[in-house]
């Protein structure tokens, strides 16, 4: 790999937003001369990685909307659940069988699964947009 496609691996192992990571690799590639090696001016790319990473907030990534959403729901189905036969007199058990918080669960996996799979498919998409 390149010295910029190592560079660019480290800023993002560093958790570095997109944008910046560009504006790092363009700052770096304007400040070298045609035919250096990059590692000669600036080291090597964990140590460059390592200046920028350093001076940059710490950002918590946003919580995806489809985790909130599915956790929601999971709370609400054991709310339900846990009330249905004292309030209203339905057993929930004859209808999802003696695993009566197995849909709770499968709702929150539901929902990892899905904010694991759009934030790296976002992630790639904007990666390669680039």
């Amino acid at each position: 790999m390149s010295y910029y496609q190592n560079l660019t691996a480290e800023l993002r192992y560093r958790g570095t937003p997109e944008p910046d990571i560009a504006n790092i690799l363009a700052e770096a590639q304007a400040h070298t001369p045609a035919g250096d090696n990059p590692a000669d001016h600036f080291g090597t790319p964990a140590e460059y990685a390592e200046r920028y990473t350093t001076a940059l907030p710490a950002r918590k990534p946003p919580t995806h909307p489809a985790l909130i959403i599915f956790t929601i729901m999971a709370i609400g189905y054991v709310v339900f659940a846990l009330l249905a036969k004292p309030a209203l007199g339905i057993d929930l058990r004859d209808y999802v069988g003696p695993a009566l918080l197995w849909p709770a669960l499968a709702l929150l996996l539901i929902g990892v699964i899905t904010s694991f799979l759009t934030t790296t498919f976002k992630s790639a998409t904007a990666t390669r947009s680039q």
